[in-house]
């Protein structure tokens, strides 16, 4: 079984976009996404959504950040020091 497909049982539609989306920049850049990048990625027009989805994402162990710095989330399988 694909992580995806586990993830999939635990997180809304929505949610698992969002964090396909998030698994990706990641992939590509080596650095989180802002809001905005989700935002533009996914087509949502609201900042607030997104980012309650990005807490949801991190309180349901999916993803990980750290407060009150920009691009710091990430899904929880990227390990690194400082996060």
């Amino acid at each position: 079984m694909k992580r995806e497909e586990g993830l999939e049982k635990v997180m809304t539609e929505r949610q698992m976009e969002i964090y396909l989306v998030i698994e990706e920049f990641w992939k590509k850049f080596g650095f989180g996404p802002s809001i905005d990048d989700i935002m533009r990625l996914t087509g949502d027009k609201s900042r607030s959504n997104v980012h309650r989805m990005i807490k949801r994402l991190c309180e349901s162990g999916a993803c990980k950040r750290i407060p009150n710095r920009d691009r710091s989330v990430r899904p929880s399988w990227i390990k690194f020091r400082n996060l």
